[in-house]
């Protein structure tokens, strides 16, 4: 092999640094998503990979405020905070001049959310000042996503959502019951339900129900684990089999997807709608079986749908208690 000529090397190297055209060229053909954010904090460059992950077109975000509402953090203790408000990456980034990595809810065209790794650098001019930031982000895998062509191919999907129909899930939750007796290995379950769907079909027409169904599923599954399992168990119902979790922790999981289906939209003949659930759970004990874990399930749901809907609650693991809402 020939000698490296340096000089001549570092020549393309700086033609290519400073070529803009072709730095546009190249980010337009990655597969994360691109974002480029000025000083006023309002979106300058969305490249292709953006416009896939997000469904947003380039046109349709130009000079917003980074990410507005498109963007959210879950906190530890539940709560939904703006992607570009006090301690986001994006401000962070800003003020300290670091980069800075963290999970996010990206809410898509279609009005799910959807989760993303984002990575946030600082863009510095000459004299080391800041003028911006690049984001980078990608989609976090999505379990359901990625199984549905193999449970559509095996008819275990329903086929609106594609989320597991009824008869797989119902399987399902026996093998978890089975692990849980034989191996003590825990799991929770979780009911959730569309709030007022009789009063959104007579309100809005047919169809509303099953696009609010159908965004709903979409949220949900990208905001569960790999090992969990989301089931269309009726037209307006869904359980998930939340793998391995204590009670707390599916409490913060039940609390978590009623807050991120309330930050989501149901595009509904131009206008942009919300849609609240209610999400009842409990933790699968020893010797429960699917008839006794749906009990204490459904009589926390319908404590839930009592005090007016939009409310997460997990029972107590003594079978004679049972938590109240959450607000």
């Amino acid at each position: 092999m020939g000698a490296l000529n340096t000089d001549a090397d570092e020549a393309v190297i700086e033609l290519a640094l400073l070529d803009a055209g072709l730095h546009r060229a190249l980010l337009e053909q990655l597969n994360e998503g691109i974002c480029i954010v000025n000083c006023d904090h309002r979106i300058v460059y969305w490249n292709s990979g953006a416009e896939r992950i997000s469904g947003y077109m380039a046109h349709e975000v130009a000079g917003q405020f980074s990410h507005g509402d498109l963007l959210l953090h879950c906190e530890n203790d539940g709560r939904l905070l703006p992607g570009a408000g006090p301690g986001s990456p994006v401000v962070t980034a800003m003020l300290d001049g670091r980069v800075h990595e963290n999970t996010m809810f990206l809410l898509h065209r279609e009005g799910h959310r959807l989760l993303i790794q984002l990575q946030v650098c600082p863009i510095h001019d000459s004299n080391g000042g800041i003028v911006g930031v690049l984001e980078m982000f990608e989609e976090v895998a999505a379990p359901l996503h990625h199984r549905a062509r193999e449970l559509e191919a095996l008819g275990c999907s329903d086929i609106s959502t594609r989320a597991a129909n009824r008869k797989l899930g119902e399987m399902m939750v026996r093998h978890a019951l089975e692990a849980l007796n034989a191996f003590e290995i825990p799991f929770g379950w979780l009911r959730i339900g569309l709030d007022g769907a009789r009063d959104l079909d007579c309100r809005y027409g047919h169809g509303m129900v099953d696009a609010a169904v159908k965004m709903v599923a979409a949220t949900l599954d990208r905001s569960l684990g790999s090992l969990d399992v989301l089931t269309r168990w009726e037209p307006a119902e869904f359980r998930v089999e939340v793998s391995r979790c204590s009670r707390s922790e599916l409490a913060a999981v039940a609390e978590r997807l009623r807050l991120l289906v309330r930050a989501s939209t149901v595009e509904w003949w131009g206008d942009r709608l919300g849609v609240t659930v209610s999400v009842a759970g409990a933790t699968a004990e020893p010797g429960d079986t699917i008839d006794t874990l749906e009990g204490r399930v459904s009589e926390v749901f319908e404590g839930c749908c009592a005090s007016g809907g939009d409310r997460a609650a997990v029972a107590q693991v003594s079978r004679s208690r049972v938590e109240q809402c959450l607000p």
